[in-house]
């Protein structure tokens, strides 16, 4: 049950699909994000070049004025989170797994809120799969560690429920019953293959502290574009957004 009175706290993440290069930041990504009203936003393959301290001035000006940013790895993904709220990096590290693990993760506590954030990307190991199998097996061992202490994990997962074993379909399965909530919305798909076949990759998983009030999966807001295969797409994948509450059974 959720805390009465209690204004809902809105997560969005979203790969941006920098991919691994340092990608002017288009100047409609402050109004797309502003559109979507995040109180905690998770960018993936986000990768900081020519406008970035620009981006971050945007982003403070629509209230997201606090930030971080993931490692930088040369020819890698990295990871931005920003929030209302002041917020410090935490103590959680990716394993030394492989190259493009460090920068694809990022471990903040935000303070101000009481609540840790675990952002992720999950590299797309899909000709190296026994390295995403060691990559999930230590966000499920991280995951342990977490779901006592509020907490959200979210990004891009790089794994739909639909996957066989082994690309790790029957992870999010083993997160959900080792205590995790799945937010995940009633209908949509997050990303598209280039046969135009929707699937769920992008997620987010909420500790028994919350309630979640809503998920959704956004292709479009407002003027915006967010996920498409055009050149007027922000991205080629959608924004997840989730509001959570406090809750009151925890």
């Amino acid at each position: 049950m959720p805390a009465p009175n209690v204004s809902p706290v809105r997560l969005l993440a979203w790969n941006v699909n920098y991919r691994t290069r340092p990608k002017p930041v288009s100047p409609l990504l402050v109004g797309a994000i502003a559109a979507l009203e995040p109180d905690v936003a998770v960018l993936t393959e986000y990768v900081p070049g020519t406008g970035h301290a620009g981006f971050l001035e945007g982003l403070a000006a629509i209230g997201l004025r606090h930030t971080r940013v993931s490692h930088y790895v040369p020819k890698e993904n990295g990871v931005l989170v920003a929030s209302q709220g002041v917020m410090e990096i935490g103590a959680i590290e990716a394993p030394p797994i492989d190259p493009s693990m460090h920068s694809n993760f990022l471990h903040v506590y935000l303070t101000a809120d009481g609540f840790e954030v675990l952002a992720l990307r999950v590299p797309d190991y899909s000709k190296q799969l026994p390295i995403k199998r060691r990559c999930w097996d230590w966000i499920l061992e991280t995951a342990r560690q977490l779901k006592d202490r509020p907490a959200v994990m979210l990004g891009d997962f790089n794994t739909d429920v639909s996957y066989p074993r082994a690309r790790c379909g029957d992870r999010i399965a083993m997160l959900v019953n080792d205590g995790w909530q799945h937010a995940a919305p009633p209908e949509g798909a997050s990303f598209w293959t280039l046969r135009g076949h929707g699937v769920r990759i992008d997620h987010a998983f909420v500790s028994k502290h919350f309630t979640v009030e809503g998920s959704q999966y956004v292709r479009q807001v407002g003027s915006y574009q967010l996920a498409g295969r055009g050149s007027g797409a922000l991205s080629d994948h959608a924004a997840l957004v989730v509001d959570i509450v406090p809750s009151t059974e925890a």
